[in-house]
């Protein structure tokens, strides 16, 4: 559906724009006129997956053009271009029951149990039937999304026992070092804790060698600001340490938590992706970016794909 009837674009929310590109929302940006997003599926004659009679390819921007800062890499784009809006506990609640192969509708029941049915959803290939090869055969796991983060501790004390139920583990160290590579090409300054990042993901889950999902979180509550993607650095490349006395947030996106300084508090704001769950609570870190000026108070971003990094100490 069009998002005319009220209802709000919210992280992890898909939309089909006119021209038939897809974008996942990103964040819940503050502004009545446009979304932040990643244009995450593209038409293409020769693409490897359809939807509706049309058939499209999946864009890896990071991966493969390694732009130099994440702005590159995502959009303002007007919410008038939106021709269909879809929701991940819409999307769940519609097609959880025909779920290929059955592993996921049994995990669907899992987080529903921890979670409740008002709080999960899906996100991704599975909202359009793109996780289907041409041929109808399953090509991708079915990604997941707990809505709340008041369900963080349930979800917590729920993922070892839905892992030993299901005949999922935590992720393995092989798999750990596979995505090691891939993110160090993206991530290229060496003193960011990618490694680290990785092994305490807590929200992964692996079926199989190739087979691996994780479970993102989204609070309607939290606003993105439009200043913290449009507005232009106070300063840049500042080096930062300090304590992590609010981590919760980190578990969304952007990755948002705040570090006590020896000048003060201040909130930290990651716009990476792929930097899922970064902190937690009493971690002692030192990290480089750039100052923004948000609602009357600064804020660190972190951006810049060689620039800037985050470093926890061990």
């Amino acid at each position: 559906m069009a998002p005319t009837d009220g209802r709000r674009l919210l992280d992890l929310d898909h939309v089909v724009l006119a021209d038939g590109r897809i974008y996942r929302v990103l964040g819940n940006l503050d502004s009545r006129t446009h979304f932040f997003g990643y244009n995450v599926y593209s038409p293409e004659a020769g693409g490897d997956r359809s939807y509706q009679g049309r058939r499209y390819r999946k864009n890896f921007i990071e991966d493969e053009r390694l732009p130099a800062d994440v702005l590159d890499t995502y959009g303002l784009i007007p919410i008038a271009d939106i021709v269909e809006h879809h929701q991940p506990v819409p999307s769940a609640l519609a097609t959880a029951r025909h779920f290929r192969p059955k592993i996921w509708t049994d995990l669907y029941d899992e987080l529903v149990e921890a979670a409740g049915a008002e709080s999960v959803g899906i996100f991704g290939s599975s909202m359009f039937g793109l996780h289907l090869a041409a041929d109808g055969t399953v090509r991708k796991d079915v990604d997941f999304v707990v809505e709340g983060l008041g369900h963080v501790d349930a979800l917590r004390q729920a993922l070892p026992r839905i892992r030993e139920r299901l005949g999922f583990t935590t992720v393995t160290p092989g798999r750990q070092l596979q995505q090691y590579a891939r993110y160090q090409k993206v991530f290229r300054n060496d003193k960011n804790s990618i490694m680290p990042i990785i092994e305490r993901r807590w929200t992964g889950l692996q079926l199989a060698d190739d087979v691996v999902t994780t479970i993102r979180l989204r609070e309607p509550s939290y606003r993105t600001a439009l200043e913290l993607v449009t507005r232009q650095p106070d300063r840049r490349d500042i080096v930062i340490e300090g304590e992590v006395i609010a981590a919760d947030g980190s578990n969304l996106f952007p990755r948002i938590f705040t570090l006590d300084t020896s000048a003060g508090r201040l909130d930290v704001y990651i716009l990476w992706w792929k930097f899922s769950t970064p902190v937690r609570a009493g971690d002692r870190v030192t990290l480089r970016g750039s100052i923004v000026r948000l609602r009357r108070a600064d804020a660190v971003r972190l951006t810049d794909f060689s620039q800037h990094w985050l470093h926890i100490k061990t």
